[in-house]
């Protein structure tokens, strides 16, 4: 008796040390199949020769060294800035003016939060032919609208180095302001409003009550939601390829365009992931940074 008793509380014992590792284990394999196996084989081959089709023999630094030392990179790293800080900004002014109206208490106000959610739902590929008749030369909206305003020759947007990148931006912000402005009008709608009348009874105006209590009480949200926005923006490479495929002469070139010719036009495969390879610690911090904060809240 005393005997069975043992062994049941041994194999309860054993149970229960290897049960937690057993019902982990497919979360692990999943993790090492998906990413820690892809990810060092990208690592392995972006320090060989390889190409499309053709077995790559080990090259050491020679991807990172060519890469650092050409010219179309370097620019490409400032367009990626570029591109991703107008973004980001331009997105935040807008998405928060559109959460502050959309909070006042104004007719059909669920219409126009519905209107707003559009730009966001709508496939990128529909927004950027969208787009891509406004910017037309040749009936265009925008074109359009200059020659009734008294400018006689149509601005090429897209084929113009000194419009290309503030017509990719231009689209950009339309599509994910609304991500901001839903965000914040989230965070607005948990602000009591007893903050608000007791600012008033002391005399701020509305543009005092702004600064001092909304901003503020937002600085989370709006930190949070600015760090997926720029991940996001990092990233972006269908709007930039689909409206201008890097063009004209590189002037939207960013660091996903680049990496995207090296490898299927180029067929540099090595390079190129030697590409995102160079840009991995920099979206490393920014994901930290958006993990940290979620645990936080």
């Amino acid at each position: 008796m005393q005997e069975n008793r043992t062994k049941v509380l041994f194999s309860d014992r054993i149970l229960k040390n290897i049960l937690p590792y057993v019902l982990v284990a497919p979360v692990v394999i999943y993790i090492v199949c998906v990413m820690v196996f892809p990810f060092c084989w990208a690592l392995y081959i972006s320090f060989t020769d390889k190409v499309i089709g053709v077995e790559g023999k080990f090259s050491g630094l020679k991807n990172y060294i060519e890469l650092l030392m050409d010219p179309v990179f370097q620019k490409s790293i400032l367009h990626t800035f570029v591109f991703t800080g107008g973004s980001v900004i331009a997105k935040l002014i807008l998405g928060i003016a559109m959460a502050v109206v959309l909070n006042e208490k104004i007719k059909c106000r669920n219409v126009f939060r519905s209107i707003l959610l559009l730009p966001w739902t709508i496939p990128t590929v529909v927004v950027v032919l969208i787009w891509q008749w406004m910017f037309s030369d040749v009936g265009g909206v925008l074109n359009a609208l200059l020659q009734m305003a008294g400018i006689s020759k149509p601005v090429l947007w897209l084929s113009q180095p000194g419009t290309a990148m503030f017509s990719v931006i231009l689209v950009n912000v339309w599509k994910g302001a609304p991500f901001i402005a839903i965000s914040v009008l989230a965070g607005l709608q948990n602000i009591s409003p007893e903050y608000y009348e007791a600012a008033s009874i002391d005399g701020a105006n509305i543009c005092q009550r702004f600064i001092r209590i909304t901003l503020p009480l937002l600085r989370d949200v709006i930190f949070l939601a600015a760090l997926m926005t720029t991940i996001w923006t990092l990233n972006n490479f269908e709007v930039i390829w689909l409206l201008t495929k890097g063009g004209p002469s590189n002037a939207t070139n960013v660091v996903a365009v680049y990496s995207y010719i090296m490898a299927f036009r180029n067929n540099n495969l090595s390079k190129a992931i030697a590409t995102s390879v160079l840009f991995l610690p920099f979206m490393v911090l920014l994901i930290n940074k958006v993990t940290k904060k979620s645990l936080e809240e």
